[in-house]
């Protein structure tokens, strides 16, 4: 599945409200030299140009089927759309210039994904180990209100986010669920209470109708590196 984002890599905004809307734009890439584009990128991100882009971050695929060859993913993140859309514009100058030249030569960018939170706690953008479910919704309404009460229902110290699909993703993929936690470690052993628990069986049980489980598919990533955050 090679157009699916997966990441919401781990930010950590400014934003205040727990229902603040952040638009995403991903990048999933084959990365030959994945050293040398992360160096470039650190250095793109240190100058002028690289500190107007807004927040960024770069994170490599960890878990994947057979039919994913995305190795890393680059994403860009604003609440603003018309800030998100001007980050390609920042790319187009002397500053960036050795680093297209690479990305040109020696990166396959395998999808670009737009998309916005639903449901997502900004105080935890940070946690760095990722996985992500993409969905096929036919009922977006009563899958969100479904979601929303899981979430406020079960115990759990990560996050479980909810985002939406709005260009690019595979056919038939409408949403993604992202969970973030410290690590591989504690999502295991919390992720059992978690399925096992009143609250999530009575979400399956709700929106086992209005998904199509067949498109369902699992990625993890883990992030590298995060730009322009506030400390």
């Amino acid at each position: 599945m090679k157009n699916l984002l997966i990441g919401f890599v781990m930010i950590l905004f400014s934003f205040q409200s727990f229902s603040q809307q952040v638009y995403w734009q991903c990048f999933n890439m084959v990365v030959e030299s994945p050293t040398e584009l992360a160096t470039l990128i650190d250095s793109f991100m240190k100058t002028e140009s690289g500190k107007s882009v807004g927040p960024a971050s770069l994170s490599e695929w960890r878990n994947f089927n057979a039919k994913f060859d995305s190795t890393h993913q680059l994403c860009f993140y604003s609440p603003d759309p018309v800030e998100l859309e001007s980050v390609r514009s920042k790319f187009n100058n002397a500053q960036a210039g050795y680093l297209r030249g690479v990305i040109e030569s020696s990166v396959k960018i395998e999808a670009s994904i737009l998309g916005q939170s639903l449901v997502a706690d900004p105080t935890k953008f940070g946690f760095p180990y990722g996985v992500v479910y993409a969905v096929s919704v036919e009922d977006p309404i009563a899958y969100g209100k479904a979601f929303t009460k899981m979430v406020n229902s079960v115990d759990y110290d990560g996050a479980i986010e909810l985002h939406e699909a709005l260009a690019g993703a595979e056919p038939g993929i409408t949403h993604y669920v992202a969970v973030r936690d410290k690590g591989f470690s504690s999502w295991i052993k919390q992720r059992n209470k978690i399925i096992e628990s009143k609250a999530f069986q009575e979400f399956l049980s709700s929106t086992r109708k209005i998904t199509d489980t067949e498109l369902t598919e699992v990625y993890t990533n883990y992030l590298l590196v995060q730009y322009n955050i506030e400390q």
